[in-house]
Formats: C-alpha cells, sequence, structure tokens
C-alpha cells in the first residue's frame, strides 16, 4: 500500500459508431469479454478495468496511476485486433483521460452517446459490463463508485428531461427505417429474426405499426412462442424459416448467433420460390452481423445494417434537442460532484493506513488496560471498548475531513505534510 496521495487516472479508450462501420467494429471485437478483462487487467499499470461491448460501441474503462502511457498501451491493443485493418482502426479509436472520460459516462448512461438517442438499453448493458468485470475481480473501488454513480445520473436524466419518451432504441430504429422505405407496415408480412432483448423491441415496435400478425423465429422455440403470445404473433421454428421467408416482406434480424444465418446461396434459393412481387427488406441489426453482405447482390433483395440507422438517429435526435440540452446541463452539475469524489479517493489509502495503524494502537493498548483492571464483566467490557473506539473515531474525523478536503482542492503539500507527521511511510 502506498501512503502518499495517489495519482488516480480514469482513462476511457473507445471505439463506437460515431467512428467506425460495422465491419471494423466486428473486427475489434471480443469473443470472450471475461477472458479480455483480464488480459487488459494484467497489462502494466493497470488497477481497473471494465470492458463495454455492444453492436455499436467497444469501449475500455481503466484506471491507472498512469494516464497518457496507459491509454496509448490500450488503444495499439485494441487497434492490433483490426488485423488488416489496424491502420483504419487507430484513426478511428478514441481516447480521453479522466475529466474527459467522467463526461463521457455520464454521457452515455444518459443515452446522450448512443445512435439513438435517450434509448433505455444502455443502462442495462453499462451494468452488465460492470458487474460483469466486478465478477472477474478486475473492478475495484474507484470504478465501483463511478458506474454506480453514471447509473445513478442516466436514470435521474430521464426521470427529468423524458428524453426517453417515445421510440427511443436500436430496435425501434429499424422498424423506422423499413417504415420509411415501404410507408405503412400495415399489409406487410413481417419476420423478425431473434426473441432476445433487442428482438422484443423490434416486435414491440412492429406491433404497434402492423394488423398483419408478426413473425417471430428464435433458436429457443419457446421463447419465440412466448413473444408471439404476448404480442399476438406467430412464432416460428428455424427448420420452417424458409417457408415464411419465402412471401415475407421485411426481415429484421437481431440474433446474437456467431455466425451468418442468412447467405446469399440461401437467400437466392427461396427468392426463386417468391410469389411476392415486393422486393425484400433484409435488415440486419445484429453483432456480430448474421446476414452476409454478398446477399445484397440476390435480384428484388435490399439489405440495410446498422450502419444505415444514421440518418434516422439523426432524426431522432433533433426531435430530442430540448431533452438533450436539459440533459447536458444536470451533466455539468453532476459531472462537478463526480470530479470531487474521484479527487477523495486519491487519500482512501492514506486514511485506511492512519486508521488501521490507530485500531492497532487502541486494541494493543485496551488489552493492556483490561489486563491491569483483572476481573471485568462483559457490560464493563463494552463500555471500555465502545469509549476507547469513539475517543479514536473523534479524535481523527477532523484529520481525515482535513486530508479529504485537501485531495479535493489538490493540495498534495498539506497531504505530504500529514504523511510525514503522522508517520504514515509504508514499512
Amino acid at each position: 500500500m502506498h501512503s502518499s496521495a495517489k495519482n488516480i487516472n480514469i482513462i476511457n479508450v473507445r471505439i463506437t459508431h460515431k467512428t467506425a462501420r460495422v465491419p471494423l467494429m466486428e473486427a475489434v471485437a471480443f469473443k470472450d469479454t471475461r477472458s479480455a478483462l483480464k488480459t487488459i487487467r494484467s497489462m502494466k499499470n493497470v488497477d481497473e478495468c471494465v470492458l463495454i461491448q455492444t453492436c455499436n460501441r467497444i469501449e475500455l474503462y481503466i484506471v491507472s496511476e498512469e494516464g497518457e502511457k496507459v491509454a496509448k498501451r490500450a488503444k495499439d491493443f485494441l487497434a492490433k485486433r483490426a488485423g488488416t485493418m489496424v491502420e483504419e482502426a487507430s484513426k478511428a479509436i478514441e481516447y480521453s483521460l479522466t475529466g474527459d472520460t467522467l463526461r463521457h459516462i455520464l454521457r452515455l448512461t444518459s443515452g446522450l452517446e448512443s445512435m439513438v438517442i435517450g434509448e433505455d438499453q444502455v443502462l442495462n448493458q453499462v451494468w452488465d459490463a460492470y458487474l460483469e468485470a466486478n465478477s472477474a475481480k478486475t473492478a475495484g473501488i474507484v470504478l465501483k463508485h463511478l458506474f454506480m454513480r453514471a447509473m445513478s445520473v442516466g436514470r435521474r436524466v430521464r426521470k427529468e428531461t423524458g428524453i426517453n419518451k417515445g421510440a427511443v432504441s436500436i430496435g425501434s430504429a429499424a422498424v423506422e427505417l423499413a417504415e420509411s422505405l415501404l410507408g405503412k407496415l400495415d399489409q406487410k408480412k413481417i419476420l423478425v429474426m431473434g426473441a432476445g432483448e433487442i428482438g422484443t423491441l423490434v416486435a414491440k415496435a412492429l406491433a404497434r405499426r402492423c394488423l398483419k400478425p408478426i413473425f417471430i423465429a428464435n433458436r429457443t422455440y419457446a421463447r419465440a412462442v412466448k413473444l408471439a403470445e404476448n404480442l399476438s404473433g406467430r412464432a416460428i421454428k428455424f427448420d420452417k424459416l424458409e417457408e415464411t421467408l419465402v412471401d415475407s416482406d421485411v426481415v429484421i434480424c437481431s440474433t446474437a448467433a456467431p455466425h451468418y444465418l442468412l447467405t446469399k446461396d440461401l437467400v437466392s434459393k427461396f427468392m426463386k420460390q417468391r410469389q411476392n412481387k415486393n422486393d425484400l427488406i433484409i435488415i440486419d441489426i445484429s453483432n456480430p452481423r448474421n446476414v452476409e453482405k454478398a446477399t445484397q447482390e440476390v435480384e428484388k433483395v435490399k439489405l440495410y445494417d446498422i450502419d444505415d440507422l444514421q440518418l434516422i438517429a439523426e432524426k431522432n435526435k433533433q426531435k430530442r434537442q430540448k431533452s438533450v440540452e436539459k440533459a447536458s446541463n444536470l451533466i455539468d452539475k453532476e459531472l462537478i460532484l463526480l470530479n470531487r469524489d474521484i479527487k477523495i479517493q486519491s487519500v482512501r489509502d492514506i486514511v485506511s493506513l492512519l486508521f488501521s495503524r490507530a485500531e492497532e494502537i487502541r486494541q494493543r493498548e485496551l488489552k493492556k488496560a483490561l489486563k491491569m483492571l483483572g476481573h471485568v464483566d462483559a457490560k464493563e467490557k463494552k463500555i471500555i471498548e465502545d469509549l476507547t473506539f469513539i475517543l479514536l473515531k473523534q479524535t481523527y474525523a477532523p484529520i481525515v475531513e482535513n486530508l479529504r478536503l485537501a485531495a479535493k482542492d489538490d493540495d498534495k503539500r498539506l497531504i505530504e505534510v500529514a504523511i510525514n507527521l503522522f508517520g504514515l511511510e509504508p514499512s
């Protein structure tokens, strides 16, 4: 344990939909996030780390006593994952240090960094990422405090600004894209592939627009049945997909399958049997992609992916401009408090060492005093123990408070004086 005021740098290294298209994001993505966390944590001077990975962002949050060096090292680590696209990845990967990182995560949980402004799913994604890091023992007290505060701010922004009112998800954006291409969807035959979180959002958005039943396919058939029952849709088994695909107007794919579910050969095959005169619209919002890119070469097939949702996202952002301004103002206020709390964390080790040494002295002298007193009953012993503990606590409380104030004010000189005064150099 180091006793001097610790330099806490919180680093964010990210590649997102703002700077990278789907193929690049897929190249950088981790298949095993638990293993990735341990690899990042083992890097030189990395004390804590969390990895957020979704269909449109890969973000590392790192705590280190070093800032710029570790940030560049982490950026290179991500870029090299892109293989032949390493140069493109290097340009697309951004990083920020403490103050900017704090602002970014507050914007992230508030839905301001999402492709669809105000989306709610990001809250679960951020918290799940923290829980995984916590389980892997790569997140410590600094990131715990940061992520808990970020979640709290994200919920507060939604409550006070209404930024998440209406259709605000990747799923609803996909439906809006289909609607912009085909006009009304109420007489269209629509198939949703995937009944997970995003697939459910897609199906619910469709149910508000369609009169015809929605067809829902999922690897786990029971899950498709449950979702279909809730939305008056029809569940389809995966081995019966072709029968539905033959005359569908729209297919929205949102599964977590690690491979292509729709290939050029498969789509060519059922398109030859197709009696529906309309083009087949396929919208792939899966991560990784579940529809082979070459599928768009098949006649009368129009393929769209997450990159094509940008226009819908921009329209959404314009509609929510007032809510965005309110959210930004609220984040500015919360950022002041969060910056203060992170600075206070820099003297956490000193405070811990101060109390542990004082407690050692208290226990040692208490033991001597009780021995000198001879027979002391349980009640009397507790009174003496409580008295010594209260004396210790009240004596050191103002010292601790002044150390925290010094950290908040960046007063390193006062912190070093306290270290020397109380003999807090590590043994």
